[in-house]
């Protein structure tokens, strides 16, 4: 797939002078890789967090121990 993306004129001009033309896109698919892996698992930790708070829990079950029908 391509993507269309903008980068600050220093710093494109710093990439293509560091980095020869056949080996910039696997750079950047590399480094996109570990900053994804970092976020799913910062993600991944704030879900586990949020499952073990018991007040959390609770109030979850609370809410959903209302009855959704409307009495008239």
């Amino acid at each position: 797939m391509r993507i269309t993306i903008s980068i600050p004129d220093p710093i494109a001009r710093r990439f293509q002078a560091a980095v020869p033309a056949r080996q910039r896109s696997r750079l950047i698919t590399s480094l996109l890789e570990r900053e994804l892996a970092q976020r799913e698992d910062f993600l991944a930790s704030a879900c586990m967090a949020a499952n073990r708070d018991t007040a959390l829990q609770n109030d979850i079950d609370e809410w959903q121990g209302f009855d959704d029908e409307i009495g008239e």
